[in-house]
């Protein structure tokens, strides 16, 4: 069998066609996924715990009293003050503070001038309280 030099050179394109062809699929196939650290991560994370906290503190009736977007005297910053236990103890059963007379509560009810708390949010869950925490935060 005679092999011309057309026969030749069109395998050696061809070949060469079909390389082009797989090289460039796999160019295109190629997935790049950006380098995340926990540092994206957790903003990520805050920023979602944020917004639920928001819409926990509007839909519990908060912010009828507390507005931290207008610099509400107490609860701006409140979490560098005290303790994120202690205000979950407030927020879930004020009176137990009043009753075992909390210097903190005591102080907060003559400053404030208020006679009966609204903080009985036993419902909430410790998640729900941490997202309402950080949604305060936000307002440092």
């Amino acid at each position: 069998m005679k092999i011309s030099a057309n026969t030749i050179f069109g395998s050696i394109i061809t070949i060469i066609l079909l390389c082009m062809i797989l090289w460039m699929v796999r160019i295109q196939t190629k997935q790049e996924y950006p380098d995340v650290t926990d540092k994206v991560v957790k903003a990520r994370v805050m920023k979602q715990s944020v917004e639920r906290g928001r819409a926990i503190f509007l839909d519990e009736g908060c912010y009828r009293c507390h507005k931290p977007d207008k610099r509400d005297g107490f609860i701006r910053g409140v979490t560098s003050r005290v303790s994120r236990e202690w205000l979950f103890q407030f927020i879930r059963d004020e009176s137990s503070l009043i009753k075992g007379k909390d210097s903190i509560v005591l102080a907060l009810k003559e400053l404030y001038n208020w006679s009966n708390g609204e903080h009985d949010k036993k419902h909430l869950t410790n998640q729900e309280l941490t997202d309402i925490l950080n949604y305060l935060d936000s307002y440092k």
